[in-house]
């Protein structure tokens, strides 16, 4: 491989560490398997975060000169897997981001080597991850049936439209996965990387429902926001949307409190 500005160096960008002359990429302390195409590409990505690298410029650091394969295909096949290590996701990017016809782009000001003294950085260069949106991830709301998986659908709908610009919300299919593979709030944030998490529970008394729900912050795993709802069941349609609704507004303002959301 090629030398990089990082070569010999550590770079550690939202919950991962890269170390590029192993080519070892960590998170949490575990070793994630990458292989040499996208390792390749993550390192010119990182080496000019925040610019548009051009598909040419990456299938020059992926294939030498005279290599003969289908670069179209190769190389959106190293994206794809990269995307796949990074738990991110290319309509919601966190970190890799598609600019439609030119290229790709990190979505980090300024990934930080770990030799650096953090002390003399400006707070925006230790910042995780500079980006436009908040990640938003809605896990089903239990117990799971007809009503819950209702709840669920309509929270999502509910808080994708409540703050397209600044809060992204994680396809539901990602989110079942990650929860069907268990672990913490941590744990399942750092999967899909999701830096908040919406949760809830459902209880029944005949026809009156109490429905708890909570804003999680993902990575310290702290509460921003709880509450619950108490409804008399006569049309289960209308509860659903309006509890999803209530949900949806409470949890944009409590992110427009952090600074990482605005209606």
């Amino acid at each position: 491989m090629e030398t990089m500005p990082f070569a010999g160096g550590v770079v550690r960008f939202g919950p991962f560490e890269l170390n590029v002359r192993s080519g070892e990429l960590r998170t949490r302390g575990y070793r994630i398997a990458l292989q040499e195409q996208p390792l390749r590409v993550l390192i010119a990505l990182l080496d000019r975060p925040g610019e548009i690298v051009s598909r040419d410029e990456l299938c020059s650091h992926l294939w030498p000169h005279g290599t003969f394969v289908d670069f179209e295909h190769s190389l959106n096949a190293a994206v794809r897997r990269l995307r796949v290590a990074l738990g991110d996701d290319a309509g919601v990017p966190r970190f890799v981001e598609t600019i439609h016809k030119r290229g790709y782009r990190f979505l980090a000001l300024n990934p930080l080597p770990l030799w650096m003294d953090q002390r003399r950085a400006a707070p925006a260069t230790i910042a995780h991850i500079v980006r436009t949106r908040a990640r938003l991830a809605v896990l089903p709301f239990g117990p799971c049936d007809g009503f819950t998986e209702g709840l669920t659908d309509e929270a999502m709908t509910q808080l994708t439209q409540a703050c397209p610009r600044h809060i992204g919300v994680i396809a539901r299919a990602s989110v079942e996965r990650a929860r069907r593979d268990g672990g913490s709030a941590a744990e399942i944030g750092t999967v899909l990387g999701a830096d908040y998490l919406v949760e809830g529970q459902v209880r029944r008394d005949g026809d009156r429902v109490r429905v708890t729900a909570q804003l999680i912050e993902s990575q310290d795993e702290t509460h921003l926001w709880a509450r619950t709802f108490d409804r008399v069941v006569v049309d289960t349609l209308s509860v659903q949307t309006e509890i999803a609704a209530e949900i949806a507004k409470a949890v944009a303002d409590a992110l427009a409190v952090t600074g990482r959301a605005s209606a």
